[in-house]
């Protein structure tokens, strides 16, 4: 059973900066990377907020209004425990370069 995470203030001022302004192709590259890394993991996740489509599909068809919800799942896996160190590094990877914005 997953627990449910609560975004710290940080993590929220992130998601809303993604929402209201356009994303730069480095961010988009960020999130592809996680997506990728996520479905080599097979990670899951139990949650409504996150899309009926493979992680590969979101991956290929990403668009800027997705970078929001790329980033809390990033939030999410930073979470997790028991987690490959490289779905790590690519969470971080991506917080980085939206906070870089």
């Amino acid at each position: 059973m997953q627990r449910k995470i609560s975004l710290d203030e940080n993590a929220k001022k992130l998601i809303k900066k993604c929402e209201d302004k356009e994303v730069d192709t480095s961010v988009m590259g960020a999130c592809t990377v996680l997506l990728e890394e996520m479905d080599r993991e097979e990670v899951e996740f139990n949650d409504e907020d996150i899309p009926n489509e493979s992680y590969i599909e979101m991956a290929q068809n990403i668009k800027p209004q997705d970078v929001p919800k790329v980033l809390i799942m990033a939030f999410k896996i930073k979470e997790r425990n028991k987690i490959e160190p490289e779905l790590k590094i690519a969470a971080n990877r991506l917080i980085r370069a939206i906070e870089s914005l």
